[in-house]
């Protein structure tokens, strides 16, 4: 019995162990148990096969993704590409009027781990922020895989990018590149240099007709007219980017009365195209009375300053004159350019002076005078620098004298007690002993064409002019107004060698003058100072009147006797045209400048 029991025992044990075996011999990763033995299912029972029920592969399933092999090559991860830009446009680009200066980009794919090798076969997009441009990833423009070409950029701040796609991958945006490309929108120099006129002043003396056909009325006013329109600028669509810095032209003018349209016009459309005009009027006019006046300092500015402290151009009226004591009464006219239209001349250092104002009067009614000096730097320096005095606007009692060669020119008002420099002038004139085919048999010959001549100094000038008669000057005097005593003073007991005629008529019968002579002007043959064979003319705006030094004036002496015989065959043409012998005296034009009969 108690064998019996053994051998049951026995047998349990047997089959516990083998039922066990399989839980006790493997771990999670179907590896053995070291702590176990070699014993596993597998040797427990060798003959276990695939319907056996028990698993003999270890513990994988078939089922499930096989484990990789740590010895296999990892999968690529797919590259994506930078981009960099290995040629950009010029900052700024410079794109003159009329031409084409496209913007252009080169760029490259690279792989980020190995810079600066390029990648083939990448494509690219591009985009562009700027006037005009939407800052969008589209296609590049220009036709080339690689590169980017805009040829439509107008003025302006612009901002590049482009990116790159390879084997499916798009990379972020390159490096920002920002430029400005300037055009004629934004830069003066980048627009068309141009004149609407290719006039070339002619140098000498220019005189009007007032009893001729308009042309001749208007050949002065004319002459400053398309000397204005010839004066190159830059034909920019907004006056914004002018630099008053860097003016292409500069034209100047001092005078008395600005009542023309055209001119007024013409000076507007010059500052229209970046020239510096400024101009410098008495104030007996104004705004509200002469639409010339108004005109202009709408579009050119009443002051010469503004808070920048540069004003290209302005229309002034001085108070009261500009150095002198109630009236700016010197005319001159300057004109400087470093540019050439094309189609024109080059008009540099440029003078004009004279009697002529810019006026219906100063054509239709008066006899006036513009005398043209070019290219004449040093006279121009001259004529610059009384300017910049004068456009301070502040009283200067002071008496300037400059000498250029055959030209010598004196700008009042005179330094107080000072000697009068047009008495000065007479003074210098000789009367005998004439030569080098100069004045008539031996003696001086004088001409005089004086608008106003009167008062305490007219007086003394008369007095000077008939000392010079009774020294044996041959006299020939044209005048305008002119007082009775000085009339008397020149007149009484002389004979053929003084010649005094009246220009001032009234054409109308009433009591203001609608012809005369507004000439400033002496001129002389024969002994001047110490030259016996001189031909000189003095012209400007000073009359004889007491006036003539308080007064903002100017004066040129030219030695020339081109000159001389300019003005005195106008003087015999003035004669022959209308004068008489006759004492007279109308009053002036009412108008402020404007003929009677005359608009604006």
């Amino acid at each position: 019995m108690r064998t019996l029991v053994r051998l049951v025992v026995l047998v349990a044990v047997l089959l516990s162990s083998v039922a066990l075996a399989p839980v006790a011999s493997a771990d999670d990763t179907g590896t053995a148990d070291p702590t176990t033995g070699p014993t596993s299912a597998a040797s427990a029972d060798p003959g276990a096969g695939a319907g056996s029920g028990i698993d003999t592969s270890g513990g994988a399933d078939p089922s499930a993704d096989p484990v990789a092999d740590p010895t296999d090559p990892p999968t690529p991860t797919p590259l994506v590409p930078f981009t960099r830009i290995i040629r950009n446009p010029v900052n700024p680009t410079r794109v003159s009027a009329g031409s084409v200066v496209p913007s252009v980009f080169k760029f490259r794919a690279e792989d980020p781990a190995v810079p600066n090798v390029p990648l083939t076969g990448a494509t690219f997009e591009c985009r562009i922020l700027g006037p005009g441009k939407r800052g969008i990833w589209e296609r590049c423009p220009g036709g080339v895989r690689d590169e980017a070409t805009y040829s439509d950029l107008v003025g302006g701040t612009f901002t590049f990018q482009a990116r790159a796609t390879y084997l499916g991958k798009t990379g972020e945006g390159s490096s920002e590149f920002t430029w400005q490309v300037l055009d004629c929108t934004t830069t003066m120099t980048l627009c068309k240099v141009t004149a609407p006129d290719h006039y070339a002043p002619t140098a000498g003396a220019s005189f009007n007709n007032p009893t001729g056909t308009s042309p001749a009325q208007r050949r002065n006013l004319t002459h400053v007219i398309r000397t204005i329109n010839s004066m190159p600028g830059y034909a920019v669509r907004n006056q914004a980017v002018c630099d008053p810095r860097n003016v292409p032209s500069t034209i100047r003018i001092s005078l008395y009365s600005l009542t023309d349209m055209p001119v007024a016009r013409a000076l507007q459309a010059a500052s229209r195209r970046c020239i510096s005009v400024q101009v410098l009027m008495n104030s007996h006019l104004n705004a509200t009375t002469t639409p010339a006046i108004r005109f202009l300092q709408h579009y050119l500015g009443a002051s010469v300053t503004d808070p920048t402290g540069v004003r290209r151009s302005f229309a002034h009226r001085c108070h009261y004159g500009c150095r002198g004591g109630g009236t700016l009464h010197a005319k001159f006219y300057l004109f400087d350019s470093r540019l050439v239209a094309p189609g024109g001349t080059k008009i540099t250092k440029t003078v004009m002076v004279g009697s002529s104002n810019m006026t219906s009067n100063a054509s239709k009614v008066q006899w006036n005078d513009l005398y043209t000096v070019r290219g004449d730097a040093t006279l121009h320096a001259q004529f610059l620098s009384m300017f910049l005095r004068m456009q301070r606007d502040r009283d200067e009692y002071r008496t300037f004298r400059f000498t250029d060669g055959i030209y010598q020119t004196t700008f009042t008002p005179l330094t107080p007690n000072s000697a009068d420099p047009t008495l000065a002038t007479l003074n210098s004139i000789h009367c005998a002993g004439a030569t080098g085919g100069t004045g008539y048999a031996g003696h001086t010959v004088v001409h005089i064409n004086m608008h106003a001549w009167f008062g305490v100094r007219g007086y003394a000038m008369a007095k000077r002019v008939r000392d010079m008669y009774d020294a044996g000057c041959y006299v020939k005097v044209l005048y305008s107004f002119m007082s009775w005593s000085v009339y008397k003073k020149l007149t009484y007991g002389t004979g053929s060698r003084m010649s005094v005629r009246r220009t001032i008529f009234s054409r109308h019968g009433g009591i203001h003058a609608t012809l005369y002579s507004h000439f400033k002007m002496i001129a002389a043959s024969g002994v001047v100072g110490t030259n016996r064979a001189a031909s000189v003319v003095w012209t400007g705006s000073n009359n004889f009147t007491n006036d003539g030094v308080k007064f903002d004036e100017v004066t040129m002496r030219i030695a020339s006797r081109a000159a001389w015989a300019q003005y005195v065959n106008q003087f015999a043409f003035i004669t022959r045209t209308r004068t008489s012998g006759t004492y007279a005296s109308f009053a002036e034009p009412i108008g402020g400048g404007r003929a009677v009969d005359a608009g604006v």
